[in-house]
């Protein structure tokens, strides 16, 4: 452990086996949070989990399926039964999976298909972790809310439409929670994330035609995320904090949009 921005607080972090999510469970830690890495790779969570602890951190992992509302609860549950609280919630899990495999023209897409991303992008993601973390967070000093949403939900990439529609809700809901968590403490901010070297697909990136000032790294969001969730940023709600190195105002940057899966 080497810092206490954190200290004392609870953090519940989803889709933090590997990626954004493990370096801003690993980097929590590091900032005194007791934090419980949540996702559905065992092996993955266990290591993530080691990791912290050879360091010095406090963490445990929890099961949590974003496409089954009763895995998400009892992921909220398990956390509050181990650490007793709950100031902390990031919504970073995503079907990143289910998204690369279904690249095509939004009239190309099926019901079942265009459901399916939706659902798990913002219905498992953000509204049933956060409806059930909510009284949680209530109880708690300093609580807020963390949503990892996209680039694609600013702009019109090819090939994305349902998942962009639904980064684009997670958004406006963040707003929302924001308004709703005035009167419990709870703050709700929004990280627009552009390319991150660790997502699937990344390795091929480049800094070519001026798109951006480098590739994304995971610790450049959980260096966002950790001022967002600290008692630095008690001011600071409802906000939408772009974390791209600038790919979202590059008027070049939509043209192999395609690529991108944050």
């Amino acid at each position: 452990m080497t810092g206490d921005r954190l200290h004392g607080k609870v953090a519940l972090i989803s889709g933090s086996t590997r990626g954004i999510g493990r370096s801003v469970a690993e980097h929590f830690a590091t900032e005194g949070a007791r934090v419980m890495v949540a996702g559905r790779t065992v092996d993955r969570g266990e290591k993530v989990v080691a990791r912290i602890r050879e360091a010095g951190g406090e963490a445990a992992f929890q099961y949590l399926d974003i496409a089954d509302e009763q895995s998400v609860r009892e992921a909220v549950e398990a956390t509050v039964e181990r650490y007793g609280e709950l100031h902390t919630l990031v919504n970073n899990a995503a079907p990143t999976g289910v998204v690369a495999r279904t690249v095509k023209p939004m009239y190309e897409y099926t019901t079942a298909e265009w459901d399916a991303i939706v659902r798990d992008t913002l219905t498992g993601s953000v509204f049933w972790t956060t409806k059930y973390a909510w009284p949680h967070l209530a109880a708690a000093a300093g609580a807020s809310v963390i949503n990892v949403s996209s680039g694609q939900s600013v702009a019109g990439f090819k090939g994305f439409s349902a998942y962009g529609a639904a980064k684009g809700a997670v958004n406006s809901l963040t707003r929302t929670l924001a308004v709703e968590g005035s009167a419990d403490g709870i703050r709700a901010n929004c990280l627009i994330v552009g390319r991150v070297v660790a997502l699937r697909g990344d390795s091929g990136l480049h800094t070519g035609g001026g798109r951006l000032t480098r590739i994304g790294q995971p610790m450049d969001i959980a260096y966002a995320a950790t001022w967002l969730a600290s008692d630095e940023a008690t001011f600071v709600t409802g906000a939408t904090v772009t974390v791209d190195g600038g790919f979202s105002v590059n008027g070049d940057a939509a043209s192999d949009a395609e690529r991108s899966l944050a």
